[in-house]
């Protein structure tokens, strides 16, 4: 190989650099991006369960209550 080669072979490998370097940041953003709305529903799932687990305390309770009262009668 001549000069002139190893020149444009140098120029390729940092073409071919700054693309990948550029698509890592762009998936890294994705990924961020991700993890924030993975967190956001994790959150929201979290709140819908409690809140889930609290009416079913309620119903319960409120069972209980009708079945005692009806054994009474």
């Amino acid at each position: 190989m001549n000069e002139s080669d190893y020149k444009n072979l140098i120029v390729i490998y940092q073409q071919k650099a700054f693309d990948l370097f550029s698509q890592v940041i762009a998936l890294e953003a994705r990924l961020a991006g991700s993890k924030q709305l993975v967190e956001s529903l994790s959150s929201q799932v979290n709140n819908l369960t409690a809140e889930l687990e609290s009416l079913n305390t309620k119903i319960k309770k409120t069972n209980t209550k009708t079945t005692d009262n009806t054994e009474e009668l």
